[in-house]
């Protein structure tokens, strides 16, 4: 996979079709922006932010795990209020 970093990766999930989206449909997201990656490359970047809080994980009944944003950095342009 490119340099992606973890932050560009949260902003090509934000600009999916759906809120919940699969791994397959952030795979598809990527190649459509011209970043070539392995599926296993993918999960790689995809299971730290979900670890680490940035991302949640709601599975289906059906046992599809469906990623959504919790926490995008750079979505933070307001200025803390003192």
């Amino acid at each position: 996979m490119q340099q992606l970093t973890d932050e560009k990766l949260l902003s090509f999930i934000k600009i999916c079709e759906s809120e919940f989206n699969t791994l397959a449909e952030i795979h598809k997201v990527l190649i459509q922006n011209n970043i070539k990656c392995s599926i296993e490359e993918l999960r790689l970047k995809i299971l730290p932010l979900h670890r680490e809080g940035y991302i949640g994980n709601e599975p289906t009944d059906d046992g599809v795990n469906m990623y959504y944003i919790i926490f995008n950095p750079e979505d933070t342009t307001e200025s803390p209020t003192t």
